[in-house]
């Protein structure tokens, strides 16, 4: 659902927004919500949205030009007017009393502003984690194995041992598969 910036409620919030922002920051070009802001000077874009939903504003602050999936680099603001005597927020954007909130907006934006971007988390290397599993998986194994063979020595009960046995190398099987994938080697048991 795409709604026009015009000179009408859209435009409104977005005057407000830029008057708070202030000469740092371009104002929008595609004249649709969401409305994008960006700074050059911070390598920031600030876009602003309603949210139809629930009645009120959103701010999301993301590095400039952020893909659309980079969401653990963003941070969010949301401002909820009072939209007495309207019907929805685009009824209070069209004529509500913006410049009455716009000290409260201006709060907002620049505790928003002001905050550090999230680093970006490095996505793991599933080759990595899944060799580190394996080795603590013969580790254990190994481990198991020990005290299996002292049970045998010792004449102690060994079946349940034997059985955390098996489950250990069917655990340590399917991950050496995943490894040899994650490798490239075809594996022939699948």
């Amino acid at each position: 659902m795409h709604h026009t910036l015009t000179d009408s409620p859209n435009a409104r919030l977005t005057a407000i927004v830029a008057d708070v922002l202030g000469t740092d920051w371009t104002l929008p070009t595609v004249p649709e919500w969401p409305a994008v802001f960006t700074s050059e000077t911070a390598d920031r874009d600030l876009t602003c949205y309603p949210d139809w939903k629930n009645g009120r504003i959103i701010f999301e602050l993301s590095p400039a030009g952020a893909a659309s999936g980079d969401f653990d680099r963003r941070l969010f603001a949301k401002y909820t007017p009072d939209l007495t005597g309207h019907d929805s927020i685009d009824g209070w954007l069209a004529d509500g009393d913006l410049a009455a909130v716009a000290d409260a907006l201006a709060v907002i934006l620049e505790r928003l502003i002001e905050l550090p971007l999230p680093e970006r988390v490095p996505l793991a290397d599933p080759l990595h984690t899944e060799r580190e599993r394996l080795a603590e998986q013969a580790r254990e194994l190994a481990a198991n194995a020990t005290y299996f063979a002292a049970g045998l020595i010792w004449s102690q009960p060994v079946g349940d041992d034997a059985e955390r046995l098996a489950t250990l190398a069917r655990d340590l099987a399917h991950t050496a598969t995943r490894v040899d994938e994650l490798r490239g080697h075809k594996n022939p048991r699948r």
